[in-house]
């Protein structure tokens, strides 16, 4: 998988940024907690803050970036290389299986699977013609069950026809937060569409640096860990609560 990894010293700065856009996220939270009543609600944002100063750092990194949405009531970022036909976005490891990556993880004692997260099924299908190693092969007989599920999807909607003819990959980062509640790992992946499994581009764990929390900053994040407040960005609240009213 080494030929789709990033030049080391843009996946430098992108883990780089990925740290400092935590550690905003938190400075924010510890300054809404002493000015507001309540301010629980922000728990939401970790992936703005995230995104944006990826953003921040574009230029430095070549990088070009739009909003996209994620179902139908959330925002988030998608980047491209400017050098390179690359399309990437971040995702929070908490709720990401690389190995059913278009479906969230419930962030439940059983570790549940929840609804098809549409819009990543859909972008991968950039990877269509993507020569996968032969690992992916082999895993795409594997899961001849779980290929079922995907049969049905084969038309892209219009967006999505032309986001490939834009790019020749779809990729995607996962920041993983541990029990000390700081980002410990970083992972760039590459998903097969063919077999819905995220394949291990390159661990950029070894580049993170500055990602120590003092108590008092775990302090002010413990509260979400401990009551499970889910990311919308994670679940596609919008197609969620679309798919709900319709089995009503």
């Amino acid at each position: 998988m080494n030929r789709f990894r990033f030049d080391s010293k843009d996946s430098v700065k992108i883990v780089t940024a990925i740290i400092e856009g935590y550690r905003e996220y938190i400075e924010h939270r510890l300054d809404r907690k002493a000015k507001m009543h309540i301010s629980s609600a922000f728990a939401w944002t970790k992936g703005n803050f995230i995104e944006s100063k990826i953003a921040e750092h574009s230029s430095d990194l070549k990088l070009s970036y739009k909003t996209a949405k994620a179902g139908l009531s959330w925002d988030y970022l998608q980047f491209s290389h400017k050098d390179s036909n690359i399309l990437f976005l971040i995702k929070n490891a908490h709720y990401f299986n690389p190995d059913n990556f278009s479906y969230a993880t419930l962030p439940t004692s059983t570790n549940r699977t929840g609804t098809k997260r549409t819009y990543l099924h859909e972008l991968s299908q950039i990877n269509n013609s993507v020569d996968f190693p032969d690992i992916a092969k082999i895993n795409r007989v594997e899961n001849t069950q779980q290929l079922s599920f995907f049969v049905s999807e084969q038309h892209a909607n219009e967006d999505l026809q032309n986001l490939k003819k834009e790019y020749d990959e779809f990729h995607i980062l996962t920041y993983e937060i541990d029990k000390a509640l700081q980002i410990s790992k970083i992972i760039h992946y590459l998903p097969n569409p063919q077999n819905n499994i995220a394949y291990e581009i390159e661990d950029l764990s070894r580049y993170i640096a500055g990602a120590e929390l003092t108590d008092e900053e775990r302090s002010i994040i413990a509260p979400e860990q401990e009551h499970d407040i889910i990311d919308p960005a994670a679940f596609d609240i919008g197609i969620l609560d679309k798919e709900n009213k319709a089995s009503n």
